[in-house]
């Protein structure tokens, strides 16, 4: 009976030689490995003079002579050290996989992939970012949102770099290393480092925890794993105070309206005044999203039936608004100073492309950022407690609606909310006015049940 075939190959070391050699030239090292008769090769770093290298030292595996010099001995422990490794690796991946050792195993183990992981050595960053693409490419997300993803996992690598949390390399994790524990340090690093609120780290962990959870589909994360990091999203502290709730979404009272409205009248600067005009006509244009009022054109007017119908940028639904006066006279004012102009408001140049997904994004960024830097500047001089913006405007105008009693239904309409149940949940804690006057309506029948 023949000896029994090894379930693994072993290692060994050769010289790289051409068929002509050069006795004066250094050949390459090689770590090779022979697997039904295929020959899987990986170099090393470690270059030698025919003359100085034994293939029969280290037992057969191959070591550089004493003619080499001071550094033959260090070199040779080196290389026994990573064929020994290599080898061990081989067995526990036999041992766990019996009889599953193919030419892809030993390359993957060659090229420090370690293929007997789950994950088959692929690195979570990569593999997150490719879910966004996916996602984008899809219209399951849009541009917003996939790039504030890449912008998170960026900073998730910086994370790995800054704590030298990083396994495949230094500033990337295998998918089957992300646990609890990480999410834990990457929490305080964001809290104490980066100095980012609560709902800051909540929403850098929407990627993660994404990408997390199809990993755990794809069986490349256990599912007991991936159920505690999908807890790892901070619970939001509800505050019962006053001051909070009154402020809590940033809306504007009616007050606080006419004391913006008041501002506007005597202010000096045209253009801070034309950032206030767009402000009010997003709030009396049913809370129109600041994109919309960007990319919002004449042929969306409908004057004689003062309505607006456009397809929104956000839900790529048309929508049709119905136009209060004073929304109208704010586009009669925009129309004189605009006329042959294609946008309404001075935003955006004429030739911006609404198809083009990245110019899109660029530009509401730009119009965005310089709008809202102004509105901060009107908010603190009239002493509201939080950064007035335009998305303020839609948030006070579904206040002002429901407090003065339209249904969750057609407030729900009027923004372009998917479903009331949007709505709910965004606005349901604004309701103290509508609240008590829906008790107020029960008053009689209650006073008949009385005790006395």
């Amino acid at each position: 009976m023949g000896r029994p075939k090894r379930q693994y190959p072993l290692g060994k070391y050769r010289l790289r030689t051409p068929k002509e050699v050069d006795k004066e030239k250094a050949y390459p090292v090689e770590l090779e490995y022979t697997w039904n008769r295929q020959v899987i090769r990986k170099t090393t770093n470690v270059f030698v003079k025919v003359a100085d290298w034994n293939p029969n030292g280290n037992q057969g595996r191959g070591a550089l002579r004493a003619s080499y010099g001071d550094e033959y001995k260090r070199l040779n422990n080196l290389l026994l050290s990573r064929v020994d490794k290599v080898d061990s690796l081989l067995a526990e991946y036999n041992q766990a996989h019996p009889n599953q050792i193919t030419t892809e195993v030993i390359a993957g183990l060659l090229a420090d992939k370690p293929l007997a992981r789950k994950d088959q050595g692929k690195d979570f960053v990569e593999f997150a970012m490719e879910r966004l693409a996916s996602d984008y490419s899809r219209n399951r997300i849009g541009r917003s949102r996939y790039e504030n993803g890449r912008s998170c996992m960026n900073i998730f690598q910086t994370f790995l770099r800054a704590t030298k949390c990083g396994t495949s390399r230094l500033d990337s994790i295998y998918i089957g290393d992300m646990t609890p524990d990480l999410l834990d340090k990457y929490i305080a690093w964001r809290r104490e480092v980066k100095l980012n609120s609560d709902a800051t780290i909540n929403h850098a962990l929407t990627p993660i925890l994404k990408a997390c959870a199809y990993a755990s589909e794809m069986g490349m994360i256990e599912p007991a794993v991936n159920a505690r990091i999908q807890d790892m999203r901070i619970a939001t502290k509800v505050s019962l105070s006053e001051e909070e709730n009154e402020f809590d979404g940033k809306s504007l009272t009616k007050e606080q309206m006419l004391s913006l409205l008041e501002y506007y009248n005597t202010c000096p600067e045209p253009r801070r005044k034309e950032f206030l005009e767009m402000f009010f006509f997003a709030f009396h244009a049913c809370g129109l999203r600041v994109v919309d009022v960007m990319t919002l054109q004449w042929k969306h007017i409908d004057f004689a039936r003062k309505e607006l119908r456009k397809i929104m940028i956000k839900t790529n639904k048309r929508h049709v608004i119905p136009l209060t006066e004073p929304a109208l006279n704010i586009l009669h004012r925009w129309q004189e100073k605009r006329d042959g102009c294609r946008y309404v408001f001075d935003l955006v140049k004429d030739d911006l492309n609404l198809d083009d997904a990245e110019a899109l994004y660029k530009a509401r960024n730009n119009a965005t950022k310089c709008i809202n830097q102004s509105l901060a500047v009107v908010g603190e001089q009239i002493g509201l407690p939080f950064s007035l913006s335009m998305h303020v405007a839609r948030h006070s105008f579904a206040v002002f609606a429901l407090n003065k009693g339209l249904s969750m239904s057609v407030v729900s309409r009027l923004l372009g909310h998917s479903s009331t149940d949007v709505t709910e949940k965004v606005y349901a804690r604004f309701l103290p006015e509508t609240l008590s006057n829906e008790v107020a309506r029960l008053t009689d029948d209650f006073a008949a049940l009385e005790i006395v």
